[in-house]
């Protein structure tokens, strides 16, 4: 009963599991693993009577899935177990060994939030062919039973005088798995499962002989509370999802905005023309006649007003700057990188500048991510990016104790995109410097 149980609990995870392939990581594998597998004690009724428990041997198994894209897969596994069950109960003069080949269909769900590794939990179930070898005999006692007696043939208990069983049968099957796979490339897994296969009672013929021979009678034995576990490694190779077939569309732009499938295909483009100065239009290639100006410093003289140098800004007094309280800066990074660019470093030394002119109270730095990768991920990288602040920041005259750093990961972007988006603007720290009003000291801020 407890094993229909268990069975009936295998079928109803199959059932469960999906029946329509999502858009992603969908495709088909091939898993191939080696271990140990070890018999359960099982009983013997029957013609042959007794108890045996297996002894650890030799277990390979081997897979053919498809993985549907939402955690979810379906394998067919073939496994084989052989086992020494030594002598029966402990009895002298019996042995037997077991071995079963299955075939079953598993449901496995993947949990795929930890990086490279993937833990996984399934359930199986199908068809189990066992063999059984088993032999019993009697044998003579140890102890005469008279002076002058030698020893008798005590009555063997698990089967006597001389039995001897070699025969097949089969029955359902089920297993439950437990298991872990590493992602060593984006279609090469390492597999590591442990695995318990439970099987219905098994019916085997034999043959009871006399001591001195014959022909012999058929006698029979089931074996009952057969189980087994397993515990295995390999490796699983994902073929991946077939190819989606492209229909062409016509996707580049002209210069006058139609679409075409390619450049040949755009009407000819008339040359470009400017207006100049004086209002006359030539060719974007010929030069306008040349006429200069005198900039705001009455000494440049330019041919364009453009080409004039900017004027220099008033001087900000850093008496005001510091009474604002509080000022606001954001160090953007590289996709997947926590390291500073040109830029970023630029936006440091800004703020370093900062920190010079005014009294500081203290530094808030909160490390961000868009919304690419794994979020527990994500929250480590914002980690690192607000450290790699904080370093930059003490090397230019913080203090490391004045300086508090947040992980926000992706759960505060600054664009609002969905799952899966590299967007640059989200890739960033924020750098909240908290001003003392009132401590400037005296420097000027251009």
């Amino acid at each position: 009963m407890k094993k229909s149980l268990l069975a009936a609990a295998a079928l109803a995870a199959l059932m469960a599991a999906p029946s329509v392939a999502s858009a992603q990581d969908t495709g088909w594998y091939l898993r191939g693993n080696v271990g140990a597998g070890v018999f359960d004690e099982a009983t013997f009724t029957g013609d042959l009577v007794g108890e045996v428990q297996g002894e650890a041997n030799l277990a390979p198994s081997i897979g053919l899935g498809y993985e549907f894209g939402n955690n979810w897969r379906l394998e067919l596994d073939g496994t084989y177990i052989y086992n020494d069950l030594g002598a029966i109960s402990s009895i002298p003069s019996t042995s037997a060994d077991f071995r079963t080949y299955s075939a079953m269909l598993n449901a496995i769900y993947d949990f795929n939030d930890f990086g490279r590794w993937e833990p996984y939990v399934g359930a199986g179930i199908g068809f189990v062919r066992g063999h059984l070898s088993a032999q019993t005999s009697d044998f003579p006692s140890a102890i005469p039973f008279g002076p002058g007696t030698g020893a008798v043939n005590v009555t063997n208990a698990a089967c006597s005088p001389i039995c001897e069983f070699s025969d097949n049968d089969s029955g359902i099957g089920y297993q439950l798995i437990a298991g872990l796979g590493y992602d060593i490339t984006e279609n090469l897994t390492w597999d590591t499962h442990y695995k318990y296969m439970g099987l219905t009672d098994l019916d085997f013929n034999g043959i009871r002989r006399a001591p001195g021979g014959g022909a012999g009678a058929e006698i029979s034995t089931q074996m009952e509370d057969v189980g087994a576990h397993m515990l295995m490694t390999g490796f699983r190779y994902s073929f991946g999802a077939a190819p989606v077939v492209m229909t062409p569309v016509a996707d580049y732009r002209c210069w006058d905005g139609n679409m075409v499938f390619n450049a040949s295909q755009c009407s000819v483009q008339p040359p470009a023309t400017k207006i100049c100065a004086d209002g006359s239009e030539i060719l974007a290639s010929d030069r306008c006649p040349v006429t200069t100006y005198t900039c705001w410093d009455g000494l440049t003289v330019v041919e364009d007003l453009a080409l004039c140098p900017a004027p220099p800004l008033p001087p900000v007094v850093v008496d005001s700057f510091c009474d604002q309280g509080d000022t606001q800066f954001v160090v953007y990074f590289e996709w997947d990188k926590s390291r500073l660019t040109n830029e970023a470093a630029a936006v440091v030394d800004q703020a370093s500048s900062i920190a010079q002119a005014c009294g500081i109270s203290g530094v808030v730095l909160e490390g961000h991510t868009d919304t690419s990768g794994s979020a527990s991920y994500n929250m480590g990288l914002s980690s690192r990016r607000a450290n790699t602040v904080k370093s930059a920041l003490v090397s230019r005259g913080f203090q490391s104790t004045n300086i508090t750093t947040q992980a926000k990961g992706e759960s505060e972007v600054a664009v609002a995109t969905g799952d899966g988006v590299r967007e640059p603007l989200n890739r960033r720290t924020e750098v909240v410097i908290r001003l003392i009003p009132g401590s400037d000291t005296g420097m000027i801020i251009q």
